[in-house]
């Protein structure tokens, strides 16, 4: 019996963990909730007058991940991008063309380098569909003119283009989207980053409006989509089964030691 109730408080800790980490990053750019997968555990009766199994208490399977879309916050800002329907970007660190090495995020607030590459918050190089990084000129020569830059245009589609001067535009390419046969399953490694693994299965890369690929939104962010009414509903209901739990142990010792006396 203790046992049992042991499984029991360490599962509704572990829904703790899980809840408490969704809630702290309830306003994280491009944070996808997790959920923790429980199942009941049984041990084989081995006695012939009473065949069959014993329940045995519960286990946490697995944690995994939840790919819902979270909700678009307007921004105004080029160089923050979001995804609307499948997809993930494609990041890498400076000079590596290592494919292992690659992560990939959900999380679009980018900016400019000192170098004029396009990279994230910590630095890492947003690749495109060719596995390219996007190297943003300050100035060109045409005919012998210097055109300097003027604005950064992102489309729908991905394309990434540079208004040099007042008039001529130079196509940078097309933002890489990443999609996996199974994304729930991909490996965080930390600041909204995952890297694949065999589950997840590799990475494939397309651009936007390809097949079951979505569209990428320029001056917006997708903010998580951790629901916080909805974790705390969780988190009462984990504290609530830890608090029986731990009942049921202080009876189930209150009993043991009454027969010990």
């Amino acid at each position: 019996m203790i046992g049992v109730i042991r499984s029991g408080l360490n599962a509704s800790l572990k829904q703790i963990d899980v809840v408490s980490n969704n809630i702290a990053n309830a306003r994280t750019t491009g944070f996808k909730r997790s959920y923790g997968d429980f199942g009941d555990m049984y041990a084989q009766k081995t006695s012939l007058l009473a065949p069959g199994k014993i329940g045995n208490g519960t286990a946490l399977l697995e944690t995994r991940t939840s790919r819902a879309q979270g909700p678009l916050q307007q921004t105004g800002m080029t160089l923050d991008l979001a995804i609307e329907g499948q997809g993930m970007f494609v990041l890498n660190r400076p000079g590596s063309t290592n494919a292992d090495e690659a992560t990939y995020t959900r999380d679009g607030s980018f900016t400019l380098d000192r170098e004029g590459y396009i990279v994230s918050t910590d630095g890492r190089r947003l690749k495109s569909a060719t596995g390219e990084d996007f190297k943003v000129e300050d100035r060109i020569t045409v005919d012998g003119e210097v055109l300097f830059l003027e604005d950064l245009d992102i489309t729908e589609h991905g394309v990434v283009r540079a208004q040099m001067g007042e008039t001529n535009y130079v196509e940078l390419g097309e933002i890489g989207l990443a999609a996996f046969s199974d994304e729930t399953r991909l490996t965080p490694v930390g600041r909204n980053l995952f890297r694949a693994n065999e589950e997840s299965g590799e990475a494939v890369i397309e651009t936007a409006f390809q097949g079951p690929y979505g569209k990428v939104i320029s001056g917006a962010l997708e903010m998580s989509n951790s629901n916080m009414m909805t974790e705390l509903t969780q988190l009462l209901k984990a504290q609530q089964a830890f608090s029986g739990s731990s009942k049921l142990m202080q009876a189930e010792r209150d009993m043991t030691n009454s027969l010990i006396k």
